[in-house]
């Protein structure tokens, strides 16, 4: 009896010498991630340039990036502000110029009792389009020319 105990007390010794020797330094939380930043920071992204102009599309029949703000944009089931500027149809088929509004193409429209509307499919803009950032595209364009 008196053997047992004293290797249970000798067992317990160890450990706790073990313990105390083998501390470890808590492990700093901004280098958790494999970002340079904290994990917990929102990265700001880069602010776009308003009225940019026009820039070449990432991928051939991507959808075109917005060149200006619309962070006040409200897109409802009644109003479309996008189509205050871009709805013009007599401009269909025109080619782009810097600074004139980019008319919505002929794939978006529908015609309804003979009469041409939005397609209610293309009506929330923002689902394909995406406001354009000054930012440098993560793939060189030279890189996806194999893509065409």
């Amino acid at each position: 009896m008196t053997k047992v105990f004293f290797v249970s007390a000798l067992c317990l010794l160890s450990f706790y010498a073990s313990a105390s020797e083998n501390q470890q330094t808590p492990i700093d939380i901004d280098s958790m991630s494999l970002e340079k930043t904290s994990p917990f920071e929102t990265p700001t992204p880069k602010q776009y340039g308003e009225n940019a102009g026009l820039y070449e599309h990432a991928l051939p029949g991507a959808p075109s990036m917005i060149p200006h703000a619309i962070d006040s944009f409200k897109i409802t089931r009644d109003n479309n502000p996008c189509m205050m500027c871009h709805a013009n149809q007599s401009a269909l088929g025109d080619p782009k110029h810097n600074g004139i509004p980019i008319t919505i193409p002929e794939t978006h429209w529908k015609s309804v009792n003979g009469k041409r509307v939005l397609a209610p499919s293309r009506y929330e803009c923002t689902l394909c389009h995406a406001t354009q950032t000054d930012a440098q595209p993560l793939v060189g364009i030279d890189q996806l020319k194999h893509l065409k």
